[in-house]
């Protein structure tokens, strides 16, 4: 995936399609919570990558394993998808919260499911307004930020997967809409375990923009050099970042991410 292509629509001007997006995936993070078994870590709740929809997707819902419910940046609508293909889907743009509730709930009663009502969510979020989403460019472009992420991420872990514990998993955690996976380096209290935390986010109040990141714990208390382009980040949180705007056309962010990761580990003393 070129960089030009990522960098179609200027990365500062993606505020209010994230807003909105990060509105919408919700709703399949809701049919999780509503219909399988709470996981201590949440994670029943977290969501995938569907490359050919271009949509962030739950686990399977249903006791065959087919049914899905994600978001699709492609067309800014719900999806519903069965063997991970979309059969039906609700265009938001014009739909308020009600709508989007009954079109859930027509999917999972159609399947024998529990309704989106059921779930108990654990924090909340401003009220949705899906107006935005009728920026198709911003939208697909926001769309292309997940996708180059996941193949990036995708290639980090299978690089480094075998330094981990356990192999780690990427997936979409929909409080804070990042798309990440933890390398738990070392046995023990996750709390004070050395690990790294790699991912992409499509933007926060730290940064207005989608960036990558690269987290070592415990944070160390002396920072050496960053690889460029990725700097150091201290303030509220101690991590490697390499932000939208510090990509250029001849960026190679499977390398750049891959020193981070390096001098991550070193950080940690590990891998030296």
């Amino acid at each position: 995936m070129a960089n030009e292509t990522l960098l179609s629509v200027p990365p500062g001007a993606l505020g209010a399609v994230r807003i909105a997006s990060h509105s919408a995936v919700q709703w399949p993070s809701r049919a999780a919570r509503a219909n399988l078994v709470g996981r201590p870590d949440d994670s029943h709740s977290n969501l995938g990558w569907n490359d050919h929809a271009q949509a962030l997707v739950s686990h399977p819902l249903d006791e065959d394993g087919q049914l899905q419910l994600g978001f699709s940046f492609e067309t800014g609508a719900l999806v519903a998808l069965t063997d991970a293909r979309v059969t039906a889907s609700l265009e938001l743009v014009d739909a308020d919260e009600s709508a989007a509730e009954r079109w859930c709930e027509k999917q999972l009663r159609a399947t024998g499911l529990e309704s989106t009502a059921r779930a108990v969510m654990p924090y909340e979020l401003p009220p949705a307004d899906y107006a935005a989403l009728a920026d198709e460019a911003g939208r697909q472009a926001l769309g292309t930020w997940y996708s180059k992420g996941h193949r990036a991420l995708t290639k980090l872990i299978e690089r480094y997967a075998g330094r981990a514990v356990e192999a780690p998993v990427l997936r979409c955690w929909p409080h804070h809409f990042d798309l990440g996976a933890l390398f738990f380096l070392e046995e023990g209290d996750p709390e004070t375990a050395r690990s790294i935390g790699v991912g992409l986010s499509p933007g926060d109040e730290s940064y207005a923009e989608p960036y990558f990141y690269c987290t070592p714990w415990p944070a160390p208390p002396a920072l050496p050099a960053a690889p460029a382009p990725f700097t150091w980040h201290t303030s509220g949180f101690t991590s490697l970042v390499l932000t939208a705007s510090s990509i250029n056309a001849a960026t190679d962010v499977d390398a750049a991410y891959a020193a981070a990761f390096s001098i991550a580990a070193d950080t940690l003393g590990l891998f030296s």
